[in-house]
């Protein structure tokens, strides 16, 4: 048994207060110097900052990259099962990535969001006994706003108790999350391997967009390629309709400004 369960087991509960004492005792965020500053009083949010010490600075003074990582992989998981309801049901991480952009400095943080509209997605996903993964897209910000990282990771949630359930065959279709930059990523190659500069230089917008929809319509922007191929490959429509339409949408039109301001940001540098 955990460290972390045994405590709020012997404490008998656990409030948004406690956790956040107990997790800032917790020996592999505390060695690492991370530490959660708040967690709302209904778990739907929480934050953390890095406090950086000669003991978790790499070689260059800056913040450890394992340790950037570990900072999107604490709260998530933890927040969802709380807002879900901890004693019947279990979430953890089942894969996660990050891009490095900028070298994190002391006082570097972010913050972890729970809507009320994710938690009612979920739990639609889960009726009928199945099994659901969640996309969580996590920032890291300097002290000054400049971007640090961006971690993407996939949360497994099921309900506690019996059998592995199987996944939600409604949502087998969805490509989202990691998945979904993937693709697109693959989809740019082949359209552009006869142009490997343009390929360099759309991953590295690409890298600085946040949001996956965004990362993909980065990756695809100007690339040769049949709308055909590209719905098969799951694409969403806010994705398809900001890399085709002339006046999208609104949802699209968020898409292009915020590869715009990637795009901004990279010549800035």
């Amino acid at each position: 048994m955990s460290l972390i369960r045994t405590l709020v087991r012997r404490t008998g509960g656990i409030t948004p207060p406690r956790l956040r004492r107990m997790l800032n005792l917790w020996p592999p965020l505390l060695a690492s110097g991370i530490r959660i500053t708040h967690i709302a009083e209904d778990w739907s949010a929480g934050r953390l900052e890095l406090r950086m010490t000669p003991l978790n600075a790499n070689m260059h003074g800056a913040a450890f990259g394992g340790t950037l990582f570990s900072m999107t992989d604490v709260l998530f998981g933890t927040l969802m099962m709380q807002r879900l309801g901890a004693e019947e049901f279990e979430a953890w991480t089942r894969t996660g990535s990050f891009e490095f952009i900028r070298p994190g400095r002391d006082g570097a943080a972010m913050t972890v969001e729970i809507p009320e509209e994710m938690v009612e997605r979920i739990l639609a996903d889960l009726e009928g006994g199945y099994s659901t993964v969640v996309q969580c897209t996590s920032v890291i910000r300097n002290v000054d706003g400049t971007l640090v990282g961006i971690g993407q990771q996939d949360l497994y949630v099921r309900r506690r108790g019996g059998v592995k359930p199987p996944p939600n065959p409604n949502l087998l279709g969805r490509v989202r999350g990691e998945n979904l930059s993937s693709a697109a990523r693959t989809l740019a190659r082949m359209g552009l391997r006869e142009h490997p500069e343009r390929l360099v230089e759309h991953e590295r917008v690409a890298r600085r967009c946040i949001s996956p929809e965004a990362r993909a319509v980065a990756w695809l922007q100007g690339v040769p390629g049949e709308d055909a191929d590209f719905r098969a490959a799951g694409l969403p429509e806010d994705v398809m309709a900001a890399l085709r339409e002339e006046r999208p949408g609104p949802a699209a039109a968020l898409l292009l400004e915020e590869v715009a301001a990637a795009r901004a940001s990279l010549a800035e540098e």
